[in-house]
C-alpha cells in the first residue's frame, strides 16, 4: 500500500495524499510508525524504465489490484502525467517529497493546511502563488522581507495570497 500512497502522493499532488494510509489513522486502520521506504521511493526505482512497464508493474501491484477500478485509473492517469512532465520538473517533485519525508510532524501538517487552502484558489492564482513562494525561497531573509513587504508583492496578491507565500516559500526548496 505504501507504493500506491507515494504515487498518489507524487502524481496527485493533492495534501490530502501527503500521509501514508497507515499513518492516517482511522477507518484504515492504527496509526503505525517506524522507519519505512520513503515517500517517492517507488517512482525513483522506476523511473528509467519506460512509461509503459512503470505502468505494468504499477498494474502488478497486489495492492493496486484492491483498488476500485476508477481509483486505479486515477493512479495511471496521474503516473501518465507524471511521466509527461520535463526531467527538472518530475526531479523536482521526487524532490519536495524527500523533503516532505523529513519535516516534522508540526510542519508537515502545516504543509498540507497551506496546500488545502491553495486548492480554493483559481488556478491562475495557485500558479502565480506558487512561482512567487519558489523565488523567496531562494532570497536570503532580508531580501524575503523587503519583497513581502513591497508595495508591488501586496498589490498583487490579496492578504490571503500573501500568506500562502510567506508559508510556503519557508518549505520550497531554493531553485538551482
Amino acid at each position: 500500500m505504501l507504493v500506491l500512497a507515494a504515487l498518489a502522493l507524487v502524481l496527485g499532488g493533492a495534501p490530502q495524499a501527503l500521509a501514508r494510509p497507515q499513518e492516517r489513522g482511522g477507518q484504515n486502520g492504527p496509526r503505525l510508525k517506524g522507519p519505512g521506504p520513503h515517500r517517492g521511493e517507488w517512482l525513483r526505482k522506476n523511473q528509467n524504465l519506460p512509461p509503459a512497464e512503470q505502468e505494468k508493474a504499477l498494474q502488478n501491484d497486489p495492492a493496486f489490484k484492491q483498488l476500485p477500478p476508477e481509483k486505479q485509473q486515477q493512479l495511471l492517469n496521474r503516473l501518465r502525467n507524471f511521466n509527461s512532465l520535463p526531467p527538472e520538473q518530475r526531479q523536482r517533485i521526487l524532490d519536495r517529497m524527500e523533503t516532505f519525508e523529513h519535516l516534522p510532524q508540526g510542519q508537515r501538517q502545516q504543509l498540507r493546511d497551506l496546500y488545502g487552502q491553495m486548492q480554493n484558489l483559481p488556478q491562475d492564482r495557485r500558479i502565480a502563488v506558487r512561482q512567487a513562494a519558489r523565488r523567496l525561497s531562494g532570497m536570503d531573509p532580508a531580501e524575503r522581507e523587503r519583497v513581502l513587504n513591497s508595495p508591488h508583492f501586496q498589490q498583487r496578491f490579496s492578504p490571503q495570497e500573501q500568506d500562502l507565500v510567506r508559508g510556503l516559500a519557508q518549505f520550497e526548496p531554493a531553485q538551482r
